[in-house]
Formats: C-alpha cells, structure tokens, sequence
C-alpha cells in the first residue's frame, strides 16, 4: 500500500517572511500606541478605561499630564518604536515618589482595542499568506 500526503501549505515561505510580517507588526503596534496614548491624555482615560487624575492638575483647573503640552508634542513613532519623553513613562509606570496619593496618572501609554484588532487581524492574515504555496 503506497500513501501520497500532499500539502497546501508552507513553513519555509513562512519562515523567510517571518522577520517582515514581525516588523510590520510592531510598526503598526508603535504607531497606535502613539496615537492611543495622545488619544488617552486628552481624554484623561488610562488603557483601562480609568479616570486619570492629578491633585495639582485639579487645584490649578487644568488637564492632567497637560501643562505645557510638552509631553504631548513629543509622543511619535519610529520605524517600530514609540518614543515619549522620560517623565512620561515615569508617570505611567508611577515612579514618581512625591506624587500625592489621589494622582493616578499610571498606565496612560498603549494602543486603542480598536487598533489592536486592526493589526491583530493584519498580522494573522500576512501568516495565512505566507503559509499559502
């Protein structure tokens, strides 16, 4: 008995795209987190949903994280990157030590959901390409 196994698939095409589909990836991933974070302080939203506030920002009737727009301005993507000034990652890891206790400024920095299903699908579909003979 002579058994012929015939495949519709791949893994070598795979795998000598792999490092582009990767990059693409994190390309997209780094661009809508750069927009999903300027999108999360001018919306006082963190990642989660949750209100982000500051004490000094409330006493000087203003926007948390928004003072001189600083922050703001320098938020971009590179290649695949996202690039922010430090005392914004400080501030969304909560590394700041003289912070009062009613600050919640943490976890403002990452993509939307909507993006992340965007490049999600992006990447599963340059996957099942690659796979294809």
């Amino acid at each position: 008995m002579k058994l012929k196994i015939k495949t519709n698939f791949d893994f070598g095409k795979l795998s000598s795209k792999m490092p582009s589909i990767i990059n693409d990836y994190l390309s997209g991933y780094a661009q809508g987190s750069a927009d999903g974070t300027r999108k999360n302080i001018k919306s006082s939203r963190n990642i989660f949903g949750g209100q982000i506030k500051s004490y000094t920002a409330k006493k000087q009737n203003r926007q948390a994280l928004i003072d001189s727009g600083e922050m703001l301005k320098n938020i971009r993507s590179k290649s695949n990157t996202m690039e922010i000034v430090e005392y914004g990652y400080n501030h969304n890891e909560g590394l700041w030590g003289h912070l009062r206790g009613e600050t919640q400024t943490n976890d403002f920095i990452g993509t939307t959901p909507e993006n992340e299903k965007i490049i999600d699908k992006k990447l599963n579909d340059a996957i099942e390409k690659s796979l294809s003979k």
